[in-house]
């Protein structure tokens, strides 16, 4: 490499340096989470504690999304997941909203060890409410026509005000109050949140995950008019033989359907996609008729949102096939929109092999943005074509303490003396 002279080879030694110093974070902050099943773990933040919660919540509409809602009362339930000390200082809190098909499970996935998002977060010293929506998982299901989008983003916002005030159940005694709150919403769960966003003006910040207000797959278009028409017809039951009528799988009647619309396998552990198709869900069918409803409130609105927002998706969506930037680009309201895309991977952003790459990704914003924490280390705590393991073996971290010695000499030596030009 002709030309290669002492100025070049000095940034080449500071990259060298930098590049090997963080391989030996990355093995040695991993380990903290390995078990994503236990209840409390010990890493950098501290413990990291989950609590059950519950917030009691009117099925009321008083969003800018007209649709049907039935006034009733009921309890949403889900985990607060934080370390000792992100729950001890009461900063900030990110609540996550799941989409169609899915539950808590979403953000708080213990079927398969080191996927588990909420607890990845609080390694990184952020608190994270995740949450089954209404007729989902663990939380009330009233029936399935009496509730909507527009409902959904009134729930949201009283889960807001309740995490602010502290008046929510936890099963400790104390149920923390946060000064700034988050809201995350994935797949139509960003819809609820940017509708919440905008009809309420009660939130610190704003994420909008494999969600898109302007490009949705042939796939997905058709679905919905299935989706309609068997709601027409009065739709299934819950769950099963069980539970309130007025419910239908959108899209995801079968496993392979499901599987298909949600993950890019060439970039997913076959174990993680089978267990997340076991546990899809059938979808309220108020949700199912609202969604026009509430993509057009949505696109009337958005401009109106003036918080820091995070628009984030993966290049191999099947549901939602476009980069954030286009989304991104509605939110003119806010002088602070950051659009991010992570490559080779589907919809399911939490449940990929690129899953850490997601987390990292949420982790530096919430830092970035003043919500506490520190940055997690690129790509930890897993890469988009990496092993989903993350646990390392004191083997591993002595191996990185080696690569950071040999880091600090040789970019130390590419620094003081340059490298000789090459013929």
């Amino acid at each position: 490499m002709a030309g290669y002279g002492k100025s070049t080879a000095k940034r080449a030694g500071r990259a060298v340096f930098a590049a090997l110093a963080v391989i030996p974070i990355v093995a040695l902050s991993s380990g903290g989470v390995a078990n994503a099943k236990a209840s409390e773990s010990t890493g950098s933040a501290g413990a990291v504690v989950q609590r059950a919660v519950s917030f009691t919540v009117q099925n009321v509409n008083r969003s800018k999304t007209a649709c049907h809602a039935d006034g009733a009362t009921y309890t949403v339930r889900g985990h607060l997941t934080g370390s000792s000390q992100s729950l001890a200082d009461w900063q900030s809190v990110t609540l996550l909203l799941h989409g169609l098909s899915y539950g808590e499970f979403f953000g708080d996935f213990t079927a398969v060890d080191g996927y588990n998002f909420a607890r990845w977060q609080a390694e990184s010293g952020h608190a994270t409410v995740t949450i089954d929506r209404l007729g989902y998982g663990a939380s009330d299901k009233p029936a399935g026509k009496d509730i909507c989008f527009g409902s959904r983003a009134d729930i949201a916002h009283q889960i807001v005000e309740q995490l602010r005030t502290g008046k929510y159940t936890s099963d400790n005694a104390e149920s923390p109050s946060f000064r700034k709150v988050v809201l995350a919403g994935h797949s139509v769960g960003g819809l609820i949140a940017q509708t919440e966003a905008y009809s309420f003006g009660d939130i610190d910040g704003l994420m909008v995950l494999s969600y898109s207000d302007t490009e949705v797959s042939l796939a997905a278009t058709a679905a919905l008019v299935i989706a309609t028409q068997e709601c027409a017809a009065g739709g299934q039951r819950q769950a099963g033989d069980s539970g309130p009528e007025g419910y239908v799988y959108f899209g995801a009647d079968t496993p392979a359907k499901f599987i298909e619309a949600h993950f890019f396998t060439p970039n997913a552990d076959p174990t993680v996609v089978d267990a997340t198709a076991k546990l899809r869900s059938r979808d309220p069918c108020g949700d199912v008729r609202s969604y026009k409803a509430a993509v057009k409130s949505n696109l009337a609105n958005v401009s109106k949102i003036n918080v820091p927002t995070l628009v984030l998706t993966g290049a191999k969506d099947a549901i939602y096939p476009v980069s954030a930037d286009k989304q991104a680009k509605l939110l003119t309201g806010s002088s602070d929109v950051t659009a991010i895309t992570i490559p080779a991977t589907g919809h399911a952003l939490t449940l990929h092999r690129s899953a850490g790459v997601f987390s990292t990704q949420v982790a530096n914003w919430l830092m970035q943005k003043g919500f506490g924490g520190w940055a997690m280390p690129a790509g930890a705590p897993q890469t988009g074509g990496g092993s989903t393991s993350t646990a390392q073996s004191p083997a591993v971290a002595i191996w990185g303490a080696g690569l950071l010695i040999m880091g600090l000499a040789g970019g130390l030596l590419l620094y003081r003396r340059g490298m000789p030009d090459a013929g």
